[in-house]
């Protein structure tokens, strides 16, 4: 279910943050850096959880 969910929210977030990178003039780019460790450390820990939930031991 997850990968559902990164399919229909993931990639439209994504071209959405492509969208504000063109939009800043200043080219600030560390807060952009930080979102997106952000975003790969949610979609690891959600993978990981849902794994665990789909193969019980």
């Amino acid at each position: 279910m997850s990968f559902l969910f990164f399919g229909l929210m993931l990639i439209p977030f994504v071209l959405f943050i492509l969208w504000i990178i063109k939009q800043d003039k200043k080219k600030n780019y560390i807060g952009l850096a930080i979102l997106v460790v952000a975003i790969i450390i949610a979609a690891y820990v959600a993978i990981n959880v849902d794994m665990k939930y789909m193969n019980p031991q």
